[in-house]
């Protein structure tokens, strides 16, 4: 290539930056935003199975996901983030089954087993509720059903 033709395409590289900067700053300005496009639609995150309520940090941000009701993701089995569903109506009224149950009597301790994994948990423990796959059930279920203790310690 001569002193010349580099000369020539040197001129023209402001030129050919300056068309892309412009169509992208028109079309960020034209697009319309998230909340916009997806209504009241969870994100759920497909690879991790929890979902985010619009206007969280989380919302639409992860790799592997897709937008959809929030009735939808929770009858798929998705699980809202931080245990909180987004808000009032059917969609929070779905997810009672997610809720722990109310035991009968005090002495019949209410567990969270990890189907997956076959551990269940203790109320008040930290990822009692938690996970992808998993149920409530009396303690003395979990136990009958081959179910083992979360570090090997019964509920008190």
């Amino acid at each position: 290539m001569s002193w010349r033709s580099l000369r020539r395409l040197a001129s023209v590289i402001p030129q050919l930056w300056a068309v892309p900067a412009v169509a992208v700053l028109l079309l960020s300005t034209a697009t319309p935003t998230t909340a916009q496009t997806h209504g009241d639609s969870v994100w759920v995150n497909t690879h991790s199975g929890v979902y985010h309520c619009p206007g969280t940090h989380s919302y639409g941000t992860s790799k592997q996901g897709q937008y959809m009701p929030e009735a939808i993701a929770v009858s798929r089995g998705f699980r809202p983030a931080k245990g909180s569903s987004c808000g009032a109506g059917p969609a929070a009224a779905s997810g009672a089954a997610r809720r722990p149950p109310t035991s009968a009597s005090p002495s019949e301790t209410r567990v969270w087993v990890n189907t997956g994994s076959h551990v269940y948990r203790c109320p008040g423990a930290k990822k009692y509720g938690t996970g992808k796959h998993g149920v409530y059930m009396t303690e003395e279920a979990a136990l009958a059903a081959g179910n083992t203790p979360a570090h090997g310690r019964r509920c008190r």
